[in-house]
């Protein structure tokens, strides 16, 4: 009898395991939106529509600004805390009140929260869109899961339901849009992976003025050097593809710093080999232009590279003037299509 209860206990608790496990990892977001292209009806005003420095006779200077919005959780992004909504507030208005100057036609975000309750539902595209007057976006889910257990302990803190991703958002109409979902972590387990993100490279078509500018936004992979290595591998290559029709601008969080000693190989020094793409910023400079954390920054985490056969470089900077309203920095670079 003894027996018959404790089997009986035990295979009421797998079957609960098992149902809630299914239920985690599976998603709320319709697999067929992963990929919109958004149009917002949202104020325009103070928007030119002719980047920062307008234009010269050699063409249209554009700018593009490359942002880890780290789904506006400031420095506490991975901290094991319960965020006030004031948190996400503030950081949001902060954002909005310091890029918004900048006038920037083409923004690349990463880790930006579309319906999670670590981030209190907001939709920050949507917010982000209307505060900086961008009325089309192209979306790439990422992470899309009804709950999320991390971080470990203290379960309150656990992110839960997740619905987040990567956006391009431009002044200009983008004509294509998707998603390239990069390797996973080969040696995590099984139920890690189910729960992780994807890893993507976002790969959006802008037309400027009947010109065609590919934006190639990425997050690559953080923890793990090896999957990190094939990632960028894949990445340039598939950029390198795009490079011989398209002019490119490959942006993001590629997780690798030249002055991470603990890193080992750095995998960012693979796009440094590409015959097809320049840095916006020369390697010898990298350390003059750190990113992450933002506040003190120490080691450049994010990059730019484009096409020098189709782009022209004008300026590149940090634009440190958003703060600690992620744990990144956001690049900037103005260029000229050739």
């Amino acid at each position: 009898m003894i027996l018959k209860v404790t089997l009986a206990i035990v295979g009421s608790l797998v079957l609960a395991l098992g149902v809630f496990y299914a239920w985690a990892t599976s998603g709320s977001y319709p697999s067929e939106n992963y990929t919109d292209i958004l149009t917002y009806d949202i104020d325009s005003s103070g928007a030119d529509g002719s980047g920062v420095d307008g234009s010269d006779e050699k063409g249209k200077r554009l700018s593009l600004v490359s942002y880890n919005i780290g789904y506006l959780s400031g420095l506490t992004n991975l901290e094991a805390v319960k965020r006030p909504r004031t948190l996400f507030d503030d950081n949001l208005a902060q954002v909005i009140a310091n890029v918004r100057p900048i006038n920037a036609d083409i923004i690349a975000f990463q880790e930006i929260d579309i319906d999670s309750k670590r981030s209190y539902n907001v939709n920050q595209l949507e917010a982000v869109a209307n505060g900086l007057g961008l009325a089309t976006a192209g979306l790439a889910i990422n992470w899309n899961k009804n709950y999320v257990p991390f971080p470990y302990w203290p379960i309150s803190a656990h992110f839960g339901k997740i619905i987040s991703g990567q956006a391009v958002l431009s002044r200009y109409p983008i004509a294509e849009n998707q998603r390239i979902v990069l390797d996973k972590v080969a040696s995590r387990p099984f139920f890690y992976n189910a729960v992780y993100l994807d890893r993507l490279a976002q790969v959006t078509k802008v037309d400027i003025d009947g010109q065609p500018l590919m934006v190639i936004n990425i997050h690559l992979e953080a923890f793990d050097n090896p999957t990190r290595f094939q990632q960028t591998r894949a990445v340039r290559t598939m950029a390198e593809t795009y490079a011989k029709d398209y002019p490119v601008v490959l942006v993001g969080d590629f997780n690798s710093a030249v002055n991470r000693p603990e890193e080992g190989d750095r995998s960012i020094e693979i796009m440094t080999e590409s015959k097809l793409f320049a840095p916006a910023l020369a390697k010898d400079q990298w350390t003059s232009q750190p990113t992450f954390p933002s506040e003190p920054p120490k080691h450049k985490l994010d990059y730019l590279f484009y096409t020098p056969a189709t782009i022209e470089l004008n300026d590149t900077r940090v634009v440190t003037e958003v703060g600690t309203a992620s744990d990144h920095l956001p690049l900037m670079i103005t260029f000229t299509l050739k």
